[in-house]
């Protein structure tokens, strides 16, 4: 994705999900969640927090914290090529709102996994910690994960020095 794509996402479409790729793997978080995607662009770093973080980039006058997602899963580190995109995030932490950074290596597309279809995420089997697996949807006939974003985003844990 090369331009900047804004989600103009109804607040009743509460089934409408963002499917992305990160590795080589699908994964969906809910559309309303996010604000916009944007293009991979400079982040600076900051020092004394957790090595998934890589620091702040500048979005429209913000400076957001940026998170590698590859990073954050314990599989490595994303390679920054021109599908990369940056997803950002609606998150409160202690009742503030902000918005956080998720780099990703490619958007796939935004669309519906119905709630009859999900599943509880499973026990064992799965490439990422559990606690990052909000629930399995079912997308064109094959279950994929639909991600905690409160979880991948904690600011506590995120916090700690590695």
């Amino acid at each position: 994705m090369n331009q900047d794509m804004n989600l103009d996402v109804q607040e009743s479409a509460d089934s409408q999900f963002l499917l992305f790729l990160v590795g080589s793997d699908l994964y969906a978080i809910e559309a309303l969640k996010t604000s916009e995607i944007v293009e991979y662009s400079q982040i600076t770093k900051v020092p004394m927090v957790a090595s998934c973080l890589k620091g702040v980039t500048n979005i429209r006058g913000n400076i957001v914290p940026t998170l590698d997602l590859l990073d954050r899963f314990d599989l490595g580190k994303t390679k920054i090529d021109k599908k990369t995109s940056i997803v950002v995030i609606n998150h409160t932490h202690n009742g503030k709102s902000m918005q956080m950074g998720v780099i990703i290596d490619e958007v796939y597309e935004v669309d519906d996994i119905e709630e009859s279809s999900s599943r509880e995420a499973p026990e064992f089997g799965s490439k990422i910690d559990k606690r990052f697996i909000k629930k399995m949807g079912k997308y064109n006939g094959e279950y994929i994960a639909v991600l905690d974003v409160e979880e991948i985003l904690d600011i506590d844990e995120l916090s700690k020095i590695e």
